[in-house]
């Protein structure tokens, strides 16, 4: 991968994908901690942050399927 003419190692691209992930799990982590479920904040005059949970795949994807689905991407490595 290059950025900028330069070409990044995969650790530093490893270390980035680490921070991103641990950065997303703090983000979740505080929501939890200082929102009540379904309390809303409003960010901008378009954008809402929101506590939800989201229990299908993305974006809702099959959220009305009766639950086989969690256990299906589970098996096969789709949603951790």
């Amino acid at each position: 991968m290059l950025i900028i003419g330069k070409k990044l190692s995969p650790y530093a691209l490893l270390s980035i994908s680490g921070l991103l992930a641990a950065s997303d799990q703090a983000v979740k982590w505080l929501v939890q901690q200082s929102m009540a479920y379904g309390e809303y904040v409003s960010v901008t005059p378009f954008f809402n942050w929101v506590h939800l949970w989201n229990t299908g795949a993305a974006f809702s994807l099959f959220a009305n399927g009766g639950g086989w689905q969690r256990y299906f991407f589970r098996v096969y490595g789709f949603n951790g």
